[in-house]
């Protein structure tokens, strides 16, 4: 109970403070005090968690469990993110629009596929269609309004690196600790 109490604290705290400061200063009244802030972030913890109150029924009645749920749940952001971050690391060519089309094309297209057509693919091949439905939709979008801002590094010298002079010993040392926990919990 503890641990479910602290997880939905964290939570809501950490929504509060992201919205009030990340998206109420910056974006709704950028001449927000403090006084004003802390009031925005209560009221929005107060709204989440109203509102996970009311959803939490519809959790308990999840046909596959909890965890089979929040891994479905997790595919909503999981995906296009990972995508995102993929594209962005290795495929310079891809524009700022071209990621933000595919993020926006992926979500719609998991949410529509899982929890509104419901259809019989098992959702990991979900997001399986869906990383190669959002890298099309990121290249093609790029194609149409490349990429102007390529990243070029300005500075490129050597650094000289010394290793450790514990870390050989150290490294040593925590393999035999988990040789013999693994030993010590297997019997």
């Amino acid at each position: 109970m503890g641990a479910v109490l602290s997880t939905f604290n964290s939570v809501l705290n950490s929504t509060a403070t992201l919205f009030s400061l990340g998206i109420y200063k910056r974006h709704i009244k950028l001449e927000a005090n403090e006084k004003e802030l802390v009031w925005v972030g209560k009221l929005t913890s107060i709204v989440l968690a109203i509102c996970a109150i009311m959803a939490a029924p519809l959790v308990a009645g999840a046909p596959d469990g909890l965890y089979q749920l929040l891994q479905q749940l997790n595919g909503i952001f999981f995906i296009p993110i990972a995508s995102v971050i993929i594209a962005g690391l290795f495929l310079p060519r891809i524009s700022a629009l071209g990621a933000k089309a595919g993020l926006f094309v992926g979500l719609a297209f998991y949410i529509l596929t899982v929890f509104i057509l419901e259809v019989n693919i098992h959702f990991v091949h979900i997001w399986g269609i869906e990383f190669l439905l959002n890298m099309a939709v990121m290249f093609t979008v790029s194609y149409f309004s490349p990429n102007s801002n390529t990243f070029k590094p300005s500075d490129i010298s050597p650094i000289e690196l010394k290793p450790w002079k514990y870390a050989k010993l150290l490294g040593l040392i925590l393999v035999v600790l988990t040789v013999l926990i693994y030993i010590w919990l297997g019997n």
